[in-house]
């Protein structure tokens, strides 16, 4: 019975997105498809829950024997815990984006609710679908309808500018799609056979690479090529800064902070399962993770869009997970299995605790965008005292990503300096973690500062959203705080995770403390000149907050004191001493926009070649379908 729960979630979803479809009125079809979503997250999360304790298996034959297509004939779930960890995700996420997206959508018309109300719950079961998948042919498909279902979420809001960014979005992803499926033809084809569940997988193809080690380099560019696009690691970002911003909120959040870790899922599964485990590709990896980490966050410092800031943050904090994932993937290659292990439980903890604070900023930019109208931080300012819980929220999330104690950005982040640094070959991509982790302070002081704090270029009269919406984000900061304070409650199924994957990792290995946890061998003193630090500062600003304050004299000009600092004007000194990276990245982003556009022209064209192909592909569907219900389905 509890095997079958695996299709609860599948039930919801689909309930939600035909009644999405069927209401003529949108808006009330977009509130029950928010509804049942935030239900369908629910029922992710209870079995993600079981993940972590038992695996569950469910499948599906929906063909009688004999029937063609023999290949995509059964369609096999199964949870284990690698899969439960990103279920996690995607249901604590969902739910909040679904119970936000209730009164978020409100303001939207009936013409963009249209596309919401049927491909939201989809696309959430689609990014479901792909992890609970247990056939490399049956991910591939679900990837591709998740990039099918998101693309018409970017294009809801029908602007010129969305519709752009989702056509490049789509291009590009879909390019990526074609190198997965090229290793996955590969591999089935010509080292599973028919074998392509996921438990014949690992037994078949480790072998198969030992013998063939031109077939495993060739697949692993393949498959990092299709990841790396996926999760916008530099230099395939482009799509990403131009598309999160441009989807609602609440599917902003969901892009960002769930979509994105699909490649993470793949990844650790393919290199940690299905592969030897490759130094020279952690290698690799960590090359392309510092790549991202210093673009992404200068990128991010110099925007002025509150949405796009955080998608270029999104882009910095994938360099931080797959910083995690090679560093561990080299030290266990390198024979240093344990702090490899902690690499791994680092890279899974700041995935998790990325999608939470992520999540949050994101709804935060939807709340503000709600009240005010816009996303230019120019236009911001002093909404603390008008939208105090979202000034909250605000808050804890970007104290979360800056990687300030006691919050959970500050554990993850302590995790991978203290294994990066204490090996000399990995010390620089730990030294450059830590610079950028001071840059992206300086990104949320400009981000918190310019909405909540300085004075506005015009008085804004507006005041806290929906109980509906600010509810979410409070739960979201909660969590920020809970994992922050109380790590091993995370660390517990995450250890138990890295340990399903064939990697020794006990918890004497780790040294977990209120806030913090290092690694056994790690010197615990930085620790406590931390801990000093803040109780310094903590007595001095007690100490100075009872000192009486007294207006400073300006010589009879008071309206000096109201001075503010417009978005564009911050770090400007930065960006001239470092404009030589900014030329670069601009030259790297010319000439994948370019590429962009090649594929543009050809897509056009094959489209002006075969227009009748629509008809065709609708039949064949249709003929398909007709086939299921004749020849029935039946569970395995």
């Amino acid at each position: 019975m509890m095997n079958q729960a695996i299709l609860w979630p599948v039930y919801l979803s689909v309930i939600g997105a035909v009644l999405g479809w069927l209401i003529p009125r949108k808006k009330p079809a977009a509130f029950i498809a928010n509804l049942l979503t935030a239900f369908a997250s629910l029922a992710i999360c209870i079995v993600a829950y079981r993940g972590f304790f038992s695996e569950l298996h469910f499948g599906l034959r929906l063909f009688n024997a004999g029937a063609p297509l023999n290949l995509l004939n059964s369609v096999i779930f199964h949870v284990d815990k690698l899969s439960a960890v990103f279920l996690a995700i995607i249901g604590v996420l969902g739910f909040c984006a679904s119970i936000y997206g209730l009164s978020y959508l409100g303001h939207y018309d009936e013409e963009k609710l249209a596309l919401y109300a049927f491909h939201y719950p989809l696309f959430i079961l689609s990014m479901y679908l792909v992890v609970v998948s247990w056939n490399l042919i049956w991910f591939i498909v679900f990837w591709e309808l998740m990039t099918l279902f998101s693309q018409f979420l970017v294009v809801c809001e029908r602007s010129e500018r969305a519709i752009k960014a989702g056509y490049k979005y789509f291009c590009m992803t879909k390019a990526g799609a074609d190198f997965l499926l090229l290793a996955v033809v590969f591999v089935t084809l010509k080292a599973v056979g028919l074998h392509a569940d996921y438990g014949s997988l690992s037994k078949l193809l480790p072998v198969y690479f030992a013998e063939h080690e031109g077939a495993f380099a060739a697949i692993t560019i393949a498959l990092l090529i299709g990841a790396c696009v996926k999760a916008a690691v530099v230099p395939l970002h482009s799509w990403l800064p131009d598309a999160h911003p441009e989807a609602p909120s609440n599917v902003s959040a969901l892009l960002s902070g769930v979509m994105i870790k699909m490649p993470i899922y793949l990844m650790f599964r393919f290199f940690l399962t299905f592969a030897p485990v490759s130094a020279t590709v952690g290698l690799i990896i960590m090359v392309l993770a510092a790549l991202t980490l210093l673009f992404g966050v200068m990128y991010a410092l110099i925007q002025t869009d509150s949405k796009r800031l955080l998608a270029f943050s999104s882009v910095e904090q994938i360099g931080y997970i797959t910083l995690g994932l090679g560093a561990g993937m080299w030290l266990i290659a390198m024979g240093h299995e344990s702090l490899g292990a902690i690499a791994l439980v680092a890279a899974l903890f700041h995935t998790a605790n990325h999608a939470l604070y992520k999540g949050l900023l994101f709804l935060v930019a939807g709340s503000v965008l709600f009240r005010t109208g816009t996303r230019l931080l120019d236009r911001l300012g002093r909404l603390f005292s008008k939208m105090p819980l979202t000034a909250v929220a605000a808050l804890v999330g970007t104290l979360s990503i800056a990687g300030i104690p006691p919050l959970n950005g500050f554990v993850s982040k302590w995790m991978l300096y203290s294994t990066t640094l204490m090996q000399p070959q990995t010390s620089l991509f730990g030294a450059i973690a830590l610079v950028v982790s001071a840059l992206t302070a300086a990104v949320f002081v400009k981000f918190f500062t310019t909405i909540f704090t300085q004075p506005p270029e015009k008085e804004l009269d507006v005041k806290e959203v929906p109980f509906t919406m600010w509810a979410p984000q409070m739960l979201l900061a909660l969590l920020c705080i809970t994992f922050g304070i109380f790590p091993f409650l995370s660390l517990r199924p995450l250890i138990s995770t890295v340990n399903s994957l064939g990697i020794a990792l006990s918890r004497s290995d780790l040294s977990v403390y209120p806030c913090v946890v290092i690694p056994g061998t790690a010197n615990l003193a930085p620790i406590v000149v931390i801990a000093l630090i803040f109780i310094i500062t903590l007595v001095l600003a007690i100490a100075i907050g009872k000192v009486q304050a007294k207006p400073v004299w300006t010589c009879g000009n008071r309206d000096m004191l109201n001075l503010r600092l417009a978005a564009s004007a911050y770090y400007q000194r930065f960006r001239k001493e470092f404009g030589f990276i900014y030329e670069f990245g601009t030259a790297v982003q010319n000439l994948i926009e370019g590429l962009w556009q090649q594929v543009r022209l050809i897509c056009e064209s094959y489209e002006r070649l075969s227009y009748r192909l629509n008809a065709m592909l609708t039949g064949a569907v249709i003929i398909l379908l007709l086939m299921v219900i004749l020849l029935g389905g039946k569970a395995l």
